[in-house]
């Protein structure tokens, strides 16, 4: 039996999508060991037309809601590519994958971190493939290129809030159509020059001080104002309690690190979710002999 075991993953910020210096986007983001998306080959459903491959069938093992800012759409597309990649002998790259099935066209944190796993930027997108600042659903733009790449040392708390929204469709397209960046430059200099070091040196306290401060920043700060105000209350209680919660994506799914077990037990006490581990290896391809 042929298996794929996916991940899901945390979005932090893009970058800029001004496109002042011949560039949009770039994703910034972590990839999670849960929730995932295992899916194998079997009778359960017919594929989709847009799986690249022929396979007979697949049964759906693990999976997760969509739209809550964990990234379904691009891991569940590249969890079934891969299926009908691999059954039929073929290896391709998850970015080679994403061309195919159409992802990766805003950000490329799924892609990337399906490919390799842990703490992933990319690079944006050229003007010269891509001429505007639109979602991944109505971009037809390849993958941005993986510029930094770091195994992701902490655990991530992550909760989705009653009462959030889930923004998705053409409600997404107007918020990227509307939105003008004035602030490109701060978000870069906080995600290269505070977090991604953070990261790389295992500072806890500056990667989520990084964190904080790009909540208020960017495109982040459109994507909170869509949020309810039941998603902001609780950022704003565990920020009383002294943590820092962020956005994944448009949300409702909020997350922080966490650098020991006992936060992780507070957090979960007063505001529900869990702790998960991350993902530093990327997707797995699994061939079982029953």
């Amino acid at each position: 039996m042929l298996e794929v075991a996916g991940l899901s993953r945390i979005h932090i910020t893009l970058v800029d999508l001004s496109g002042d210096y011949g560039r949009l986007d770039g994703g910034v983001g972590i990839a999670l060991s849960r929730p995932r998306i295992r899916v194998r080959i079997g009778n359960c459903e017919k594929p989709p037309e847009w799986v690249p491959f022929p396979i007979p069938g697949y049964c759906v093992m693990e999976d997760y809601e969509e739209h809550v800012g964990l990234g379904h759409t691009t891991q569940f597309r590249l969890a079934l590519a891969k299926l009908s990649a691999e059954y039929n002998f073929v290896r391709m790259s998850a970015v080679e994958l994403a061309k195919l099935v159409k992802r990766g066209g805003t950000s490329g944190v799924g892609v990337h971190a399906f490919d390799k796993g842990g703490f992933v930027v990319d690079g944006g997108h050229s003007k010269k493939v891509k001429l505007e600042s639109l979602p991944s659903d109505y971009s037809t733009a390849p993958p941005p290129p993986l510029i930094a790449r770091f195994d992701f040392p902490w655990k991530v708390y992550i909760v989705n809030p009653r009462g959030g929204r889930r923004v998705f469709g053409q409600e997404e397209l107007e918020a990227f159509r509307r939105f003008k960046q004035y602030d490109a430059g701060e978000v870069a200099r906080v995600v290269f020059m505070k977090l991604v070091p953070s990261v790389a040196e295992r500072d806890l306290e500056e990667a989520l001080e990084a964190i904080r401060l790009l909540q208020n920043m960017g495109f982040k700060r459109l994507e909170w104002s869509l949020q309810t105000e039941e998603v902001r209350e609780v950022a704003r209680t565990a920020e009383r309690k002294g943590f820092v919660l962020g956005l994944s994506s448009f949300g409702p799914t909020l997350y922080t690190l966490v650098g020991s077990n006992k936060e992780g037990e507070e957090l979960i006490s007063t505001f529900g979710g869990e702790v998960v581990e991350p993902n530093n290896v990327g997707a797995r391809v699994i061939w079982r002999g029953d």
